[in-house]
């Protein structure tokens, strides 16, 4: 089993993304953040790139900023950028390409509907619930660290850094001690049996032969841990249960990088980029699909 120390320093090794320059942990990020005197708000302690506020009082959208006081059934979206919410005892961090719901607020906990990826840092007074979107799955820590990501297709998976996350499904609950992810599937809808997290993100990425072409799209397949999330030229794309993933990249004229980003259950990021020339004078090049495709 991977310990608390060795997750932690993964985690700092591989932001989930861009931070400028900043490369605290979410619990340094939120130091001394507290929730409203009725404690019927969060409060947005920090943001980063570009996050949009959800109101549902009037359904307005605008861009977030440090302060911004969030009530039940408002929301919080991320694009390529993160933002941290928190009351007193809890700390979230929504990372890009997320959407965070409030449904429930008081003074030293929460409950969010995710869909994306979120970090939590829930102290011995907090509190907090997190329901994953289109999943009947719920990630519950009453003191740990841990994280969540949901892909908003039924696909979960759930890290614990430290302390205990209990994560409920199906009619089954698993309890995740330190260092051990669980994921949840619509197929198999209950939590699976904790397991220590891999040492390594997987990103593995099949290119096809012939890199020129003139085409107006390029196939790549590849595959990731269960439960990661895939970014292809900064677009999400869609992870099988299984990890595998496809995608046809739009092309540019002229010689141009793919690059292809994953973060896994635990919040690490790993890229790996090819290069391709597409000229549309080049000759009609049938790609035979037994050359790349992906062999399970």
């Amino acid at each position: 089993m991977i310990r608390a120390a060795a997750l932690v320093a993964l985690f700092l090794a591989f932001p989930a993304c861009k931070r400028d320059g900043r490369s605290t942990s979410i619990s340094a990020a939120t130091t001394g953040a507290t929730g409203t005197s009725d404690g019927s708000e969060a409060v947005v302690t920090a943001k980063n790139g570009k996050v949009q506020v959800l109101r549902a009082a009037d359904g307005s959208v605008s861009e977030a900023k440090v302060g911004d006081r969030l009530s039940v059934r408002d929301a919080l979206r991320t694009e390529v950028g993160e933002a941290d919410v928190a009351v007193d005892g809890v700390r979230m961090r929504l990372l890009e390409g997320s959407r965070l719901e409030l449904k429930q607020v008081t003074k030293q906990g929460l409950r969010a509907r995710v869909r994306g990826s979120i970090e939590s840092q829930v102290d011995e007074i907090g509190r907090l619930d997190v329901e994953m979107e289109n999943s009947d799955a719920t990630a519950h820590s009453a003191g740990g660290h841990f994280f969540v990501t949901a892909d908003g297709r039924g696909v979960v998976a759930v890290a614990s850094v430290t302390g205990v996350v209990n994560v409920s499904g199906g009619g089954k609950s698993v309890a995740l001690n330190e260092g051990e992810v669980t994921r949840v599937t619509r197929s198999e809808p209950t939590p699976s049996k904790p397991v220590a997290a891999l040492r390594r993100v997987l990103l593995s990425v099949q290119w096809p032969d012939q890199k020129e072409t003139n085409k107006a799209t390029f196939p790549i397949e590849g595959r990731v841990e269960p439960g990661s999330r895939v970014f292809v030229q900064g677009e999400q794309v869609a992870v099988e249960a299984g990890g595998i993933f496809r995608a046809e990249v739009p092309l540019k004229k002229g010689k141009q990088k793919i690059a292809v980003v994953t973060v896994d259950a635990l919040g690490r990021r790993k890229q790996v980029e090819g290069v391709v020339l597409r000229d549309d004078s080049l000759p009609d090049v049938k790609v035979k699909k037994r050359l790349w495709q992906w062999r399970r």
